[in-house]
């Protein structure tokens, strides 16, 4: 799903981890090391690169990676 390797692609650019280890399941915080401030700046970049709205509540429910994913397909189908 093209979706979703842009959404793995993203992450691993802005979190420096290996694309190849990052799975639908892969957790953002435990898994990825996300933090509040990569967070933001991930949030930026899937809105610049999807062309939706990524609200601070969306980025406070994103868990895994599927959730992401999840919520750019619901965007781009609104």
């Amino acid at each position: 799903m093209e979706t979703e390797r842009k959404v793995r692609e993203i992450l691993s650019e802005q979190l420096t981890f290996p694309m190849s280890k990052i799975s639908l399941g892969s957790s953002l915080v435990d898994d990825l090391g996300l933090d509040s401030f990569s967070a933001i700046e991930i949030a930026f970049a899937i809105e610049s690169n999807f062309d939706i709205k990524v609200s601070q509540e969306d980025i406070a429910q994103f868990k895994t990676v599927k959730d992401i994913v999840e919520k750019v397909i619901e965007a781009k189908a609104s």
